[in-house]
């Protein structure tokens, strides 16, 4: 049987084995020597930055036959609220859940008004009581 190492040769003190993921030493990045010289420009903008530009960037909207500005992230808001009342179950559970994460406020009748008849979102009883404990304590 025939191998592709050469046979006969001695491993020299420091001799480095050429082969799967081990490169020669020559071409290996060198101590001290970043992999990626240039770095990431300067002014360049991470994902957050840009996310939170184009969310306050405004938008023009025509409400009540007038033009409006507003921020993109309120004409969002909008669109959800409107889209709650208008469009069907789905969207309405999307605006309440999205009303109910965002705003610590909200007065606890309106939390029995929603629990005793069908409400497009669903609360357990531990989470109903929960939620009208602490609306009961911050009105104190």
């Amino acid at each position: 049987m025939s191998s592709n190492k050469t046979q006969g040769a001695a491993p020299t003190p420091g001799a480095f084995e050429v082969g799967n993921c081990k490169p020669p030493k020559h071409s290996q990045f060198q101590k001290g020597t970043s992999g990626n010289p240039k770095g990431r420009p300067k002014g360049s903008k991470n994902i957050k930055t840009l996310m939170k530009e184009e969310f306050l960037r405004p938008v023009k909207l025509i409400e009540k036959g007038k033009l409006i500005k507003l921020p993109m992230i309120q004409a969002i808001v909008r669109k959800v609220t409107v889209d709650g009342l208008t469009r069907g179950p789905r969207e309405a559970k999307l605006a309440l859940d999205t009303y109910t994460k965002h705003c610590d406020t909200a007065e606890a009748s309106a939390i029995d008004e929603l629990m005793s008849g069908q409400s497009p979102f669903e609360l357990t009883p531990e989470q109903y009581e929960t939620a009208k404990r602490k609306l009961l304590d911050e009105e104190d």
